[in-house]
């Protein structure tokens, strides 16, 4: 137990420098999803920092060292401790006041103990209280698949994948819309397994100060990211304005996430009227921490051992086999002499476009994909013939640029370096089985994040959204993938299933609503709701999968349009 306490001590120290680092230079800055990892890397780091052994040479070590070594284990058999009559320790003869004198160790240790045991069992306690919330409370699946209410519940608030809102709420539509999109955020990104990080990490390093601050730091990263994620869909006056209705003081579960508590409220507004940070500060405090860090493992873990040979070996070895791996990757930066003309003639058609180039592995519906794909235009696809994967082999194996593969396997030397001719046989291989066709197309740089106010009905549009089959084929294939459960009675469902969405373009819609009311109690309705749900779990998949869009146009250029799809039941097995 004096290991663990002695280890808590030194991860302690080292958490308290490093946070230190990280607040000096990122408490203001507003990339944070980069804030978020390294918050929880510094917690990983601070763990595993004094468990670190870095490795030296023994031939290193000064002469003097080495001799004392010597000595110390020439010497230490030959001394005895024989005690006399005159030495040898007697109980009854040590003083009153040494015999009542206290192991302040064994108090320390002691206390340690306790301290973790109390912040465990309070860490229990919180998770048992919403434990309580969610089966002691009802289901609203008018609300959500994974809402509930509960009379005890004072403000809303979300634990792993579960939102908690207050029985008597009275929220509007707009108001709802709001904690919804603000507790999925949370939910979406996991930030209750963040919390429960931190909260075991607390209970080991309850007595340090350093590891409130940045579990409230932490908090408040989690935050931002949920009010980025409404703010791409409200304005900032009318979340602003839900946030004071919805906002109250009082108690906030450490293990979840409340969607406004007033003591939090105005540092929130702050944060979503802050400037972006540059990139270019972000960089330089990203370097500036990971020298900190690394500075700090290599004082806090260095330890003298001789480097065996064969781990160099085995290393190499790595590095040639990392290598072959990456080969496939690698090929994709060249063009044949035919290609490169081809590619030369497209840019001076194209003077003010950003013209770029890819391989292809698979066949002719990868091309007609990708041009689904947003921001990606195709201006000439071909078949590779085999003269084209013979030009574009010799390129490579003639290309005398040195790659040194000694970061991919941790290594610091420049031992670990190879030429593509050095793997002739798998650079052949690797064009040949993966580069089939050539796309060359004109890249788009546009931003993907839009707000409600340029999102467009379908008859202001010029050109409609297009699904790859078009829409109608699509709605008869989830159909016809779809079983209707044995429970459910046929004729109480609609004759269409309907949803509303958003054309993101690409693999991605948004905005998914589902436009059917049933008749009834909603407790009677539930099943046939969840069968709705799981309507809607597989017409995302699709569109995830193998039924890509192409966005509206809207004077000349891409726009997000909101579209209606009708599935019939009819046709459901």
């Amino acid at each position: 137990m004096e290991q663990l306490l002695i280890w808590s001590l030194k991860s302690s120290a080292i958490l308290a420098i490093v946070f230190a680092c990280y607040y000096f230079l990122f408490r203001n800055n507003t990339v944070f999803k980069l804030r978020r990892a390294l918050l929880l890397l510094i917690l990983a780091l601070s763990c595993l920092a004094p468990l670190f052994e870095i490795q030296i040479s023994q031939e290193e070590q000064p002469v003097i060292i080495q001799q004392a070594a010597q000595l110390k284990s020439s010497t230490i058999g030959q001394i005895k401790l024989t005690p006399t009559k005159e030495t040898a320790i007697q109980p009854h003869a040590l003083p009153e006041e040494q015999a009542k004198t206290i192991d302040w160790r064994s108090v320390i240790l002691y206390a340690y103990l306790i301290g973790i045991a109390a912040s465990l069992a309070l860490l229990l306690f919180e998770l048992g209280k919403v434990i309580y919330l969610k089966f002691t409370g009802s289901r609203a699946p008018e609300m959500g698949r994974n809402v509930i209410v509960h009379s005890s519940i004072t403000s809303p608030f979300s634990f792993n994948k579960t939102i908690f809102i207050p029985k008597d709420h009275d929220f509007s539509g707009t108001t709802w819309k709001t904690i919804s999109i603000h507790e999925q955020a949370h939910i979406d990104k996991r930030h209750s397994l963040d919390l429960l990080f931190a909260r075991l990490v607390q209970s080991l390093f309850w007595f340090n100060p350093i590891i409130y601050l940045l579990q409230k730091d932490l908090r408040t990263v989690h935050e931002a990211q949920a009010d980025e994620e409404v703010l791409k869909n409200i304005g900032f006056s009318a979340y602003a304005q839900t946030l004071m209705q919805v906002s109250l003081p009082g108690y906030q579960l450490p293990v979840a996430h409340s969607f406004a508590v007033i003591s939090s409220f105005s540092k929130r507004l702050k944060l979503m009227k802050t400037h972006r940070t540059k990139l270019k500060t972000t960089l330089l405090s990203i370097v500036a921490i990971s020298l900190f860090s690394f500075g700090i493992i290599g004082w806090s873990s260095l330890k003298g051992q001789e480097e065996a040979i064969t781990g160099r070996t085995e290393s190499f070895e790595k590095a040639q086999t990392r290598f072959k791996s990456m080969i496939p990757l690698l090929i994709s930066n060249k063009l044949t002499p035919k290609h490169q003309k081809i590619m030369e003639v497209i840019k001076t058609e194209n003077p003010d476009k950003e013209i770029r180039f890819q391989y292809y592995k698979e066949s002719s519906f990868k091309s007609y994909y990708d041009n689904f794909i947003p921001q990606r235009h195709p201006l000439f696809t071909s078949i590779m013939s085999q003269s084209d994967k013979e030009a574009l082999t010799r390129i490579y194996l003639t290309d005398s640029t040195i790659i040194n593969m000694s970061e991919n396997i941790g290594m610091g030397s420049d031992d670990f370096t190879f030429k593509y001719s050095d793997f002739t046989p798998d650079v052949s291989d690797a064009i040949k089985n993966n580069v089939n066709y050539i796309m060359i197309y004109e890249y788009i740089d546009k931003p993907t994040v839009y707000n409600d106010s340029e999102i467009l009905n379908l008859e202001e549009v010029d050109q409609a959204p297009i699904v790859m089959g078009g829409i109608e084929n699509l709605a008869k294939t989830i159909a016809l993938d779809i079983k209707v459960p044995e429970h459910l009675d046929r004729n109480k469902l609609p004759e269409n299933i309907e949803f509303e969405f958003v054309v993101q373009g690409g693999k991605s819609i948004t905005h998914i609503n589902l436009l059917n009311n049933l008749k009834g109690s909603d407790k009677k309705n539930k099943p046939y709701y969840q069968f709705f749900r799981e309507v809607h779990d597989d017409f995302r998949m699709k569109i995830s999968s193998i039924y890509p869009w192409k966005r509206g146009i809207k004077d000349g250029k891409e726009v997000l349009v909101r579209m209606k799809i009708s599935i019939p039941t009819k046709y459901m097995l």
